[in-house]
């Protein structure tokens, strides 16, 4: 790749990078914060083959049709999760996971989420030709990630399967995005 190419690849990075920096520090944690949508625009850019599903739709599946993979690190998963996810690792190769969901994927709708999207819908992106082709019905992204669906305050769970009012907030900057500062937590 000659010289041009990569610097106009890095001023687009860097335009990227300072978007999302400047919604971070616009946000004003309303629970539908300019900042988390302005992101979740972002995504749906960079993202464009992944589909998206918003917290009332998934609230209305049968919790037996979906699966619920939480692509955080294990840490984050530890604080809470959305009941009965499962957690990999985001980094986890995309032969990997196949061979170890695609049975219990079966004639399942997918749901990945991670704190705002980013790292589902990169996760997603690399999984979901595989697992379609494995026999799941549907994959999707979790609009706003765990963190809107906290700000919403639907349920989540700790790792005994209890109620929880906390959240991981990711990182002090991503966890600006975290309507309640008081419900966040990193153990």
């Amino acid at each position: 790749m000659s010289w041009p190419a990569k610097f106009s690849i890095l001023l687009l990075l860097c335009g990227t990078i300072a978007a999302a920096g400047f919604m971070l520090l616009t946000n004003n944690r309303s629970g539908n914060s300019p900042g988390l949508a302005g992101v979740h625009e972002m995504i749906e850019q960079q993202f464009a083959e992944v589909n998206h599903i918003n917290g009332d739709d998934l609230s209305n599946l049968q919790q037996e049709d979906i699966l619920l993979i939480d692509v955080r690190e294990l840490s984050e998963f530890g604080v809470s999760h959305l009941q009965d996810a499962v957690q990999v690792d985001p980094e986890m190769p995309t032969q990997d996971f196949i061979e170890q969901f695609s049975k219990i994927s079966n004639e399942k709708i997918v749901i990945f989420y991670c704190s705002v999207g980013q790292r589902s819908s990169n996760f997603a992106d690399r999984v979901q030709n595989a697992l379609l082709s494995s026999g799941a019905k549907a994959a999707y992204n979790l609009e706003g990630g765990i963190f809107k669906w906290h700000n919403e305050r639907r349920p989540l769970f700790d790792n005994s399967a209890q109620p929880t009012p906390y959240v991981h907030p990711y990182d002090p900057i991503w966890g600006r995005m975290v309507k309640d500062q008081d419900r966040t937590k990193y153990r």
